[in-house]
């Protein structure tokens, strides 16, 4: 009976000397893991989008819409996250795409998909090819109008769609 007794308190002396003083516990805080707390490493091909936008817009048919356009050297780059058109449980997933060109004399900007590293998307050169796809964005007083060439249908889920009217934010309805 004492070796039972023995080893129970054993065990009991080890739990406890293991464990916390009762007031260090309420004092610790939670370890971060450091995967959790590294920020996200945005490549060169990919600025990060937010208030140095020169230009957002909005678009709400057939599903919400935004584009960014940002100078970049003698061109433009733009940028696009779009939901999927409605259609129950087979509405495709958010689409982002990023492209650059330059806009000719009729302000239309004629841009190709070129790689980047999104929040919803990742696009390699492998990806793209030897063929990007074209995407027209006629810019006007109000809004821009999107002619997509394929390249929603190509990467991004079926029923993804990026064409249409994009209405600059802060212009009037």
């Amino acid at each position: 009976m004492h070796i039972l007794s023995a080893a129970a308190a054993i065990g009991l002396l080890g739990l406890t000397a293991c464990s916390p003083a009762p007031d260090s516990a309420a004092n610790e805080k939670p370890v971060v893991e450091a995967s959790q707390a590294a920020p996200r490493v945005m490549t060169d091909t990919a600025p990060a989008s937010g208030a140095d936008d020169d230009a957002l817009f909005k678009r709400d048919e057939p599903a919400d819409a935004t584009m960014t356009l940002n100078r970049e050297s003698a061109g433009w780059r733009v940028a696009f996250r779009a939901g999927g058109v409605p259609n129950g449980p087979a509405t495709a997933a958010d689409c982002e795409l990023q492209a650059v060109g330059l806009q000719d004399r009729e302000d239309v900007i004629a841009v190709r998909v070129v790689p980047f590293e999104g929040e919803l998307n990742v696009i390699t050169t492998a990806d793209i090819g030897a063929d990007a796809p074209v995407i027209q964005v006629r810019m006007g007083p109000e809004g821009a109008f999107v002619q997509d060439g394929g390249a929603a249908a190509r990467f991004c889920g079926m029923g993804s769609d990026i064409d249409g009217f994009y209405r600059r934010t802060g212009s009037p309805e």
